[in-house]
């Protein structure tokens, strides 16, 4: 029985890039991090039963939105809903839901390139996640072999990346055993996700241990880097009104995703082009 908020959950649940139900459950974390089973996850699909309030924040994240955007409020919206009932909704606790000034639009440029790119779109579970960022050679070794479309020996991979053999062969092997490349032939690897857009699960629904790890590997590459450009701007504004920028800047950010190239050339290197909002004080 199709509800509003399981129709709108579905549909959010393919555009963040998961086909299934099973992929998106077991991806994002399964239990650990849903805190229900399997099968009641089905019945929320299926709108026999809605998630408990408390759980709607996780939701969210394991869906890559991000609270209080449009998308965001949206699904909560249907929650209420579905809850409540279409006309309770109406009459009684939409007069109460205080208005704010619309979200910034994507232009349509914007539209097209977001919809082009969720066409390429993977969503990297949380088990290969784990295996990505359980030593820092696994880091290195993903970050180096996802962007290049070529097949590599063991021996021509470590001399590329300056580890040792070793090392390198042990990387590729355990990055082989959760998919995120392929042995084509004996001690020759290649990545299948090469030119794909990787989509990482949100970092409020990671285990805090793992969370913090990709963090620290991430800060301690980009400290050993080149920086080539950094903008920076501090503003005064409402938290809420202020989220509502975040969806575009996020197509903004996938931009730097055009230029990306999967050979070498003579100036080819990896790169880091980040983006973020930080929140410093109420004030």
């Amino acid at each position: 029985m199709e509800t509003i908020f399981s129709k709108l959950f579905v549909e959010l649940r393919k555009e963040a890039g998961f086909p299934t139900a099973y992929r998106f459950y077991h991806d994002s974390g399964g239990k650990d991090v849903l805190k229900i089973s399997y099968r009641k996850y089905l019945l929320i699909e299926q709108g026999k039963i809605l998630p408990v309030i408390g759980r709607l924040g996780t939701f969210i994240w394991a869906l890559h939105l991000t609270h209080a955007t449009p998308k965001a409020n949206s699904f909560v919206s249907a929650w209420l809903k579905t809850m409540a009932g279409e006309d309770n909704f109406r009459d009684l606790i939409d007069p109460l839901i205080t208005s704010h000034p619309d979200a910034p639009k994507l232009s349509f440029m914007q539209k097209a390139l977001d919809k082009s790119m969720n066409a390429k779109k993977y969503c990297v579970s949380m088990e290969q996640v784990k295996a990505i960022f359980a030593n820092p050679d696994n880091h290195l070794c993903y970050l180096a072999i996802s962007e290049d479309k070529d097949a590599w020996t063991i021996k021509e991979f470590a001399a590329r990346l300056k580890l040792p053999e070793p090392a390198a062969e042990k990387a590729l092997q355990a990055l082989s055993k959760v998919k995120l490349v392929k042995e084509v032939k004996k001690g020759v690897y290649k990545c299948p996700l090469t030119g794909m857009l990787k989509d990482f699960p949100h970092q409020n629904i990671m285990p805090p241990e793992l969370r913090k790890k990709t963090e620290d590997y991430k800060s301690k590459l980009s400290s050993k880097g080149t920086r080539l450009y950094r903008g920076r701007i501090t503003l005064r504004a409402d938290e809420r009104e202020l989220s509502g920028f975040i969806p575009v800047m996020d197509v903004n950010l996938t931009t730097a995703s055009t230029y990306a190239i999967h050979e070498k050339t003579g100036n080819s290197a990896l790169f880091v082009v980040e983006g973020s909002v930080i929140k410093l004080r109420d004030f």
